[in-house]
């Protein structure tokens, strides 16, 4: 009897991207942290500790030059999304040695050194095609959210808004936090629903930069916050 491992989860939208060779040649560049993990689907802490495990190889990375910032040493390479989609979803079922082995065989798979098949070794079949096909998915679609986005500075002073509307990609994707998505797309008549997807997926790929000092949290409007001294207190 055969033990059949393979990624459960489906893309994130319809897509006949099936290769590297069929991706939009504006993915195909170096990712950061955000970017993979809204690809994988899981959040920039899982994304996190998957790099700090170890888990993908070195040549998953791309090496910083003289002049790249500091986090410039987390960009990862395209050839990086199927590793790490493999390892969020197929990965778990295998032991930590199998894991880092089908690993570095995507990595052959994507050089061209390996022919993309289902690997088998025992009573263990582990689909590795359909783990990069949906990995390359994935990608395809945040390619298409890129492209759907748009920062003009004639429309709403710059602010990243959603093609041929003035809806601001931030704002949608926050009320989508707070409400669901047929109430949005009710309100929002210019709104498909794959629209909405994008940019749920953009806002995730390219969070807005944290604030020094302030809550990641919300405000809650009409509610006013004072900051409490030592003086006061004493």
């Amino acid at each position: 009897m055969y033990i059949y491992c393979t990624a459960s989860k489906g893309c994130i939208m319809s897509s006949d991207c099936q290769t590297f060779s069929d991706l939009p040649k504006s993915i195909l560049r170096p990712l950061g942290i955000n970017e993979v993990a809204a690809i994988i689907g899981k959040s920039r802490s899982t994304m996190i500790r998957l790099i700090k495990n170890g888990t993908l190889p070195k040549s998953a990375f791309c090496r910083p030059n003289s002049t790249s910032t500091p986090t410039a040493r987390y960009e990862m390479r395209p050839a990086a999304c199927p590793m790490a989609y493999f390892d969020v979803t197929t990965g778990p079922l295998l032991s930590s040695q199998m894991r880092r082995r089908m690993i570095q065989q995507i990595g052959r798979i994507l050089r061209g050194s390996a022919p993309n098949e289902v690997f088998e070794t025992g009573a263990m079949r582990i689909d590795l095609p359909l783990s990069i096909s949906q990995a390359v998915s994935r990608m395809a679609a945040l390619a298409v959210a890129e492209s759907e986005v748009i920062s003009d500075p004639g429309i709403r002073g710059g602010l990243p808004v959603i093609r041929e509307t003035r809806i601001g990609v931030y704002e949608i994707a926050d009320l989508c936090k707070a409400e669901t998505d047929d109430y949005i797309l009710e309100n929002f008549p210019n709104l498909t629903r794959t629209r909405l997807e994008h940019a749920k997926l953009y806002a995730k790929a390219h969070p807005l930069p944290r604030r020094l000092g302030r809550s990641d949290q919300p405000r809650l409007p009409g509610i006013r916050t004072h900051v409490i001294t030592t003086n006061l207190l004493s």
